[in-house]
């Protein structure tokens, strides 16, 4: 087990203001990058990384990012480091969605990728997550578990629980994972940074291995809501080869902007399960305050739709969908499968094509109910997580606790809207508490502004 911190909110020790203020004061940025590589070498053994990018390569691409910068090329991402999820292709690394009997040999790495190191930044290693993209707390995957990067003994969120866990330990500047049901916004509630989870559409999935095509997105993961505000600019646009990009993806605007409106929707109280947590329940009212005292006003709305569209993600026909990717495999190698991930995925094959047409019919229904729910309001206002389990208390109850870490997340992508989670309140054992923001399609602006509000209000 790592050794244990006291659980504390910090910014990464590589987050953006503090390489570009090194860059200002003249340091290097090649060095500025190596020791970004030489602290995730350090933390190889702590289940973060799949795999690292080898230090002479590096090196070799920093290099180069500096030497373009000295010929005078624009790169707003010089001496920022990244990391990727590893159902993301990057060229001439293995994409094992962390089960290596399936490892792929990509030639091309996904487009966002490919953006970002235009900008400068520096690869540096593949990130851990729940095998398949099958879970939302982190433990669904090969031992060293992943733990928290602020207290051990807590799960750190799936399944992109490597690429949260790299920002909040400050190992790299900002990380990309995916997003089907809340797995680019519980890593982020859970070790107390930002998740960025964009349009369906607004970024490319060129190069990524769906769990579900219909709904995955690629989020960010940063130590605020600028950073991952930047980087989501950097990234979004149309791309005429993927073809689930947004042809206005272009138009929608990605910077924080603000609030067309002082008015936000939450959930009914009645409507709200926090499961016992009376510390995380009392977090979320304190957070409420705080956006009251930013002068918004707060309105009950019924949330039943909403809880409704969250089900279809993993309790209807839609998970029938997984098996486009992973029926062979899970066939041709079931005893590599981790057990909760088999579990999530083999119940497709007790679905019909008539049940998957009336899902999905039923899914565009309730898309339309958010979008006549939420018209009148800036945005939606929900607890992030509604509590966070220990390790131990996950392994005991696998199933049922990883779904309700996705209370408050797996209606988002059904019903295309946008979303940040942002941390709040000290909650259960010292935790950050995290609230997200949540508006329809193509307002990633509007939301990452109430983020901002809300996170710099702290």
């Amino acid at each position: 087990m790592l050794d244990k911190v006291a659980p504390t909110v910090r910014p990464p020790r590589s987050g953006f203001a503090t390489a570009r203020a090194a860059l200002a004061d003249g340091a290097d940025p090649v060095a500025l990058v190596l020791d970004a590589a030489d602290r995730a070498r350090a933390a190889a053994g702590d289940g973060i990384f799949t795999a690292l990018v080898p230090r002479e390569e590096v090196e070799r691409k920093a290099a180069a990012a500096a030497a373009r910068a000295r010929a005078g090329e624009a790169l707003p991402l010089l001496g920022l480091t990244f990391s990727v999820k590893d159902n993301l292709h990057v060229a001439g690394m293995a994409t094992t969605l962390n089960c290596p009997v399936v490892a792929m040999a990509p030639e091309e790495s996904a487009l966002a990728i490919s953006r970002l190191e235009a900008a400068g930044a520096v690869l540096i290693g593949k990130n851990t997550m729940d095998q398949f993209a099958t879970g939302l707390n982190g433990t669904r995957s090969p031992d060293p578990l992943c733990r928290n990067a602020l207290d051990p003994d807590f799960i750190p969120g799936g399944s992109s629980s490597g690429s949260g866990v790299a920002v909040a330990a400050g190992l790299v500047s900002f990380s990309l994972g995916s997003d089907t049901g809340g797995s680019g916004r519980v890593p982020a509630a859970c070790n107390g940074i930002v998740g960025l989870k964009p349009t369906l559409g607004l970024v490319s999935t060129r190069g990524a291995v769906y769990n579900s095509r219909l709904l995955d997105c690629i989020p960010i993961f940063a130590a605020n809501v600028d950073d991952a505000s930047e980087i989501l600019g950097l990234i979004a646009g149309y791309d005429p080869l993927d073809p689930w990009s947004r042809r206005d993806a272009d138009a929608i605007e990605t910077a924080p902007v603000p609030a067309p409106s002082t008015r936000l929707a939450i959930p009914r109280r009645d409507q709200m399960r926090f499961f016992g947590d009376a510390a995380a329940e009392a977090a979320f009212d304190t957070n409420l305050d705080r956006l009251r005292g930013l002068g918004y006003t707060l309105e009950e709305i019924d949330y039943s739709p909403f809880e409704e569209a969250g089900r279809l993600v993993f309790q209807s026909a839609l998970v029938a969908e997984r098996l486009v990717e992973y029926d062979e495999v899970i066939t041709a190698h079931r005893d590599a499968i981790h057990p909760a991930a088999l579990a999530a995925i083999e119940p497709g094959r007790g679905y019909s094509a008539k049940q998957a047409f009336e899902t999905i019919y039923r899914m565009r229904e309730l898309k339309r109910a958010a979008e006549i729910a939420l018209a009148d309001y800036a945005a939606f206002v929900v607890p992030t997580v509604p509590t966070i389990y220990t390790i131990d208390e996950m392994l005991a109850d696998p199933m049922v606790r990883n779904a309700t870490m996705g209370t408050y997340t797996y209606f988002v992508n059904p019903m295309d809207l946008c979303a940040v989670a942002a941390p709040g309140v000290p909650a259960r054992a010292g935790l950050p508490s995290s609230l997200s923001f949540i508006s329809l399609a193509g307002c990633d602006g509007v939301v990452a502004g109430l983020a901002r509000q809300f996170q710099q209000a702290d």
